[in-house]
């Protein structure tokens, strides 16, 4: 029965070759057997368990690729290669696949063994289209980029106004401040993605600034934001929500002295109501720190960022391609814990992300954040 099974599921692989296969027919040219125990030395073939799947992120198919008599499905030298719409992706020593986006798929490999082979065959998956329900409506939360330093006279008032906000909007506003040094003062909040997203946002001279979304026209100085902010939450609803899931590793390094700090696995969950491609970027900020502000020694910094666990830019989802309106996708990062951090002060801010002209630049849609070791599902609004 087993082989039976096999050998269906080889006869719907090469379809997308060599054309359907009837059932009703003579087919006393077909293989008999199993076909992964056919393939000649040196030819290299693809065979996947299943040709149809739901595109709810969760069913999977699973690929056997054979190099001769030899399985070699998850070798390191093997690239799987997925072309969707004409577009070419490559997934070294990966043989599942499993998708949120409905559509066609195609699927070959590439193999390197003393040089490259390729398959002489194709798999082609259907992902059928799932939908979990209605569009929600989810609460609104609006991301502030803020750049600072300890040397910058004109800081201080800026934070004020920024802290009033929040308290005006309650839930409302997660900021995420980077230090600089300036005026000569070195500020030991620095960080090296200070320029890198200095540099995102248009590159600029010059502190206080607030950025809004990671929008690069919302580009203030302060004392008071009020205006900026009304005129950012007037310009969009968001259209997805954001859940945060944070816990240590306890066991991810065998051997290390009892002191060490576990690592921390940050998982992040992101639904949407539209069929969009999202990017996400995920901040480490940390409260309380006590530092020098301009002569002030007893200054209290709060939202500093000590770590941003993705690029820039923020970190693809779902191979780049658009979601499937109400299916969540999820990815996750590793926290490494610096022993100059207080974990009691520590705070995770995720930022959704999506692009209006074409890819160049990412916006925040929606935002959310929680305490290092907690976590926040999503919120929708009353």
């Amino acid at each position: 029965m087993l082989k039976k099974i096999a050998y269906i599921f080889a006869l719907l692989a090469f379809a997308a070759c060599s054309g359907t296969v009837d059932p009703e027919a003579d087919n006393t040219d077909q293989p008999v057997g199993n076909p992964m125990e056919e393939v000649p030395e040196g030819v290299l073939r693809i065979f996947a368990d299943k040709t149809e799947i739901m595109a709810d992120g969760n069913e999977v198919v699973t690929f056997t690729v054979m190099f001769g008599k030899e399985d070699v499905s998850t070798a390191q030298t093997l690239v799987l290669l997925r072309e969707y719409e004409g577009e070419v992706k490559r997934s070294k020593s990966a043989n599942k696949f499993s998708t949120v986006t409905a559509g066609t798929y195609s699927f070959t490999a590439e193999y390197y063994y003393g040089g490259k082979y390729y398959t002489d065959n194709s798999v082609t998956v259907e992902a059928k289209p799932y939908f979990s329900g209605e569009a929600k409506a989810y609460e609104r939360r609006v991301l502030g980029v803020y750049f600072t330093s300890t040397g910058c006279t004109s800081c201080p008032a800026a934070t004020k106004g920024i802290k009033n906000l929040q308290d005006a909007n309650p839930e409302m506003i997660s900021v995420v401040a980077f230090h600089s040094h300036m005026g000569g003062i070195e500020d030991p909040m620095t960080i090296s993605e200070t320029t890198l997203f200095n540099a995102v946002l248009g590159g600029f001279d010059g502190l206080p600034r607030l950025f809004w979304n990671m929008r690069k026209g919302t580009n203030f100085i302060g004392p008071t934001f009020d205006q900026g902010f009304a005129e950012e939450i007037a310009a969009y609803e968001p259209q997805c929500g954001v859940s945060i899931k944070t816990e240590p590793i306890p066991d991810a390094y065998d051997g290390m002295p009892e002191d060490h700090i576990s690592p921390y696995q940050i998982k992040v969950g992101i639904t949407s109501n539209i069929p969009s491609v999202y990017r996400y970027l995920v901040f480490v900020v940390e409260d309380g720190i006590v530092a020098e502000q301009t002569g002030n020694r007893d200054y209290v910094h709060n939202n500093v960022v000590r770590a941003v666990l993705t690029s820039e830019k923020g970190d693809k989802l779902n191979d780049n391609l658009p979601f499937t309106t109400g299916v969540e996708v999820s990815a996750t990062k590793i926290l490494e814990i610096s022993p100059e951090w207080n974990c009691d002060n520590i705070r995770i801010i995720v930022a959704a992300t999506t692009s209006s002209d074409g890819g160049f630049s990412f916006v925040a849609n929606n935002v959310a954040e929680c305490k290092l070791g907690e976590s926040v599902s999503y919120k929708y609004a009353e």
